[in-house]
């Protein structure tokens, strides 16, 4: 009888200046990569060994940029959108991080070393990079870690979500840009208590909205709607094309980022799959009531992908099974 394999466990890769003290990797034949052009060394170490310490400013006040990316069917998707997104956030913050190389090069080793583990079939992973500001006096914390992705639903459950006011109004992110409208940082205090409230109100996730009613996004999530220019045509069949049989067509809309929204990589994914199926894509202000007349909505996000939304602030909305299928399809092929 063959061995059972184990499923892959976390990967994390310490990233650090050429010229600091080396740390103890988690074994004595722990992969390691130095770029001494770049200035900065990359080594796999034991993620639960405490690498960071309690007073790096990351854990004390949340200070520090993150991206999520996913590795799926032998590639890692939208690097250079992620990285160069975690760039612009760090510049917001005067936060001074390794150049967008270093970290190709320590995701490409914990790749290495995640699936180098005894695990079943071709596991997908979660790969997150985190630069905080570090410790007093130590310069920023740099790491990478990968973790396996559980198995995805292919036919997910719609979920109820409720629109909440972010507090600040549409003109905020020009006007204040220290309130870091549209960066992807680690304090997440917010969000997590939004999602909290929603939960508490029978939702299962929430999207942000400014004072002012424009929609920015979602809690972790980018907010995508599809419109079917005629509605008769809802019970017709949408062709390759992405036109229905008798002329019909689908517009899929996003928020537009100047409100203070992140812009979301996995947006950038979805338009690419709408317009491979001759789908109109818009980036447009959008308010509550736009969400109401979709024919279909989704959150998007890198890890979870298309999750479909069949409830805003108690009210149905459209859940067309046929747009979700289309739509997931042609994103799976741009993945």
């Amino acid at each position: 009888m063959s061995q059972q394999k184990k499923p892959n466990s976390m990967v994390a890769v310490w990233i650090e200046p050429c010229t600091a003290t080396v740390p103890e990797p988690a074994a004595s034949d722990a992969p390691a990569a130095i770029d001494a052009g770049a200035g900065w060394s990359v080594r796999c170490v034991d993620p639960a060994a405490g690498w960071l310490r309690l007073d790096d400013a990351g854990v004390t006040r949340g200070d520090g940029v993150f991206e999520t990316l996913l590795y799926r069917r032998g590639r890692i998707r939208s690097v250079i959108e992620h990285l160069a997104r975690m760039e612009r956030s760090a510049a917001a913050l005067a936060l001074e991080i390794p150049p967008a190389a270093v970290w190709e090069r320590a995701i490409a080793l914990g790749l290495d070393a995640f699936l180098g583990q005894d695990a079943d079939g071709k596991p997908e992973a979660s790969i997150r990079c985190v630069a905080t500001r570090g410790a007093p006096g130590t310069g920023p914390a740099c790491f990478v870690t990968l973790s396996p992705v559980p198995a995805r639903d292919p036919d997910p459950k719609p979920i109820k979500v409720l629109t909440l006011d972010r507090g600040y109004d549409s003109g905020a992110a020009q006007r204040a840009p220290w309130l870091l409208l549209g960066a992807k940082t680690l304090s997440y205090a917010v969000n997590v208590a939004a999602l909290t409230y929603a939960k508490k109100h029978g939702a299962d996730d929430a999207i942000f909205v400014t004072s002012d009613g424009l929609i920015l996004d979602g809690l972790t999530a980018s907010v995508v709607a599809a419109y079917r220019t005629d509605n008769s045509n809802a019970g017709h069949t949408i062709g390759g094309s992405g036109n229905s049989n008798d002329g019909g067509s689908v517009v899929l809309r996003t928020p537009s980022v100047e409100a203070g929204g992140l812009a979301g990589t996995t947006v950038a994914a979805v338009s690419e799959a709408a317009r491979a199926l001759d789908w109109e894509v818009e980036a447009v202000p959008m308010r509550p009531a736009d969400l109401l007349t979709a024919d279909a909505l989704w959150l998007a996000s890198s890890v979870k992908m298309l999750r479909p939304v069949s409830h805003v602030d108690g009210v149905e909305v459209g859940v067309d099974a046929q747009l979700h299928r289309i739509l997931s399809h042609a994103l799976e092929q741009t993945l």
